[in-house]
């Protein structure tokens, strides 16, 4: 398993790749790409959703817990109007229930190099990301999809060349841990089940307009 500098790096690489293709060749702005670039360098960690412990888990967290409520905010704004106290109250419950509560649950239902370390996974996450920067327009949300999609593949890609050691020094040798993120199921038939059942919905979300609007 590569350690987590080297899928932060990994993941800072994906995100400023996708940030310069969107600018130069898809016509993004500085400031459309300068997200692009934010969101694929998070793509590179969030396979790491199944560590139970460690830094790379509670800065994966503080990182989800500032983007996503930015992310919903002009839908947050729409219910609860923008006064300070609603936008203290948003920004601080987000805050708290995303590091406190959903941090917690994940710990408990989730398995390192499970679900999470998948094929199907890396596309769930392409799709939520399309889905929450559909309001900016096809183009970027197809550019965020993209970035996460890259930062998430260059996370299991890098996990799989660490599960190689070398016999002698020149021979590689799979440990045991080789092919278990690169794949397409876990020994658990739920999570598999229920990661195929989430990668529904959002392809759904995407492709059917009414229900990716009414979901995010």
């Amino acid at each position: 398993m590569a350690e987590f500098k080297v899928h932060l790096a990994g993941g800072i690489a994906a995100g400023a790749g996708a940030s310069v293709a969107g600018h130069f060749m898809a016509g993004l702005t500085p400031l459309q790409a300068g997200a692009i670039f934010v969101v694929g360098s998070v793509g590179g960690l969030l396979p790491d959703l199944d560590s139970d412990t460690g830094k790379p888990l509670a800065f994966l967290f503080h990182l989800i817990s500032v983007l996503l409520p930015s992310l919903l905010f002009v839908r947050a704004v729409q219910i609860g109007g923008d006064s300070p106290e609603f936008l203290i109250c948003y920004f601080t419950a987000s805050y708290l229930f995303i590091n406190y509560v959903v941090c917690a649950i994940v710990k408990q239902v989730t398995v390192h190099r499970g679900m999470m370390h998948s094929i199907p996974f890396v596309f769930v996450c392409a799709g939520v990301a399309y889905l929450l920067f559909k309001p900016s327009g096809t183009q970027v949300a197809i550019m965020a999809a993209f970035a996460v999609f890259l930062g998430c593949l260059v996370h299991l890609v890098l996990d799989e060349i660490t599960s190689f050691r070398l016999k002698f020094g020149i021979i590689p040798v799979p440990k045991r841990s080789s092919g278990s993120a690169f794949k397409f199921k876990s020994d658990s038939l739920f999570a598999t089940l229920f990661i195929y059942l989430v990668l529904v919905v959002v392809v759904l979300a995407v492709f059917v307009p009414t229900l990716g609007s009414s979901a995010f």
